[in-house]
């Protein structure tokens, strides 16, 4: 029966049914403009699905995203390439991330508008600067706890470095990359949409803005679902997914 209860979710489903009657509650006591009912949110999530709206916005959002998340990912393979290459190198790049670490958002969202304007780059700089500490921290850790005993194993049977990294590094590295960039890419779907409200005219976080501009409020609730879908979705179908392989590939 336990079984039943934990493959049918019946713990979660049962404190989902709890907030949901708190929300009508709340809702029918504050009114619509501070807490939109779920049937309105249900209502405004079907109606941007009807009219096409949820693709257009959605889709301009992880393009972005992708961009600015992508050349992190690039920049973080480049630097564990260096980190396994060379000690003295692994020191410089861990105190530049430290430093990359300590920086709020808001700074680089005013540095990207400043060096870009108000154009589609300033979301996606501002994403990359958020996310690369995040992802190259994860695998120059990875390069960090290689097991040396296997490289020194492959100094017995005289693999080239070449061959030390592709066949002990690269497996051994693989799963702080993908830890990495499951957590960069939550990370810079909230930052993208948060840098969005300056200056886009597209975007989860520009329609968000301008929902909240014209007060409807339930707008703003249909689209951070929306959000959570996005997550949901890329966390199960990608991130997940690529665990797996790498799992049974290891």
């Amino acid at each position: 029966m336990s079984d039943w209860k934990q493959k049918l979710h019946l713990p979660t489903l049962g404190v989902a049914a709890v907030i949901v009657a708190g929300w009508v509650l709340l809702s029918w006591r504050y009114g619509a403009y501070v807490l939109p009912s779920p049937l309105a949110v249900a209502r405004g999530f079907v109606d941007i699905v009807a009219t096409g709206e949820i693709w257009r916005h959605t889709l301009a959002s992880l393009g972005r995203i992708l961009v600015g998340f992508g050349g992190a990912v690039v920049v973080a393979l480049l630097a564990g390439l260096a980190s396994f290459l060379s000690r003295t190198a692994r020191g410089v790049i861990h105190d530049f991330l430290s430093v990359l670490n300590s920086t709020s958002v808001f700074v680089w969202i005013v540095i990207s508008i400043i060096w870009f304007g108000l154009s589609n780059w300033a979301p996606i700089f501002t994403t990359l600067m958020i996310t690369l500490p995040v992802v190259a921290s994860n695998l120059v850790e990875g390069v960090a706890n290689v097991d040396r005993r296997l490289l020194e194993m492959g100094d017995v049977y005289r693999l080239s470095g070449r061959q030390k990294f592709t066949a002990i590094v690269v497996p051994s590295t693989l799963p702080y990359l993908v830890a990495g960039m499951k957590v960069g890419f939550g990370l810079a779907l909230k930052v993208s949409v948060v840098a969005e409200i300056f200056g886009v005219t597209s975007g989860i976080g520009y329609v968000m803005n301008y929902s909240r501009e014209i007060l409807a409020t339930q707008m703003v609730f249909v689209w951070a679902l929306v959000m959570i879908l996005v997550m949901t979705a890329t966390d199960t179908l990608v991130f997940d997914a690529i665990s797996r392989r790498l799992d049974r590939w290891r």
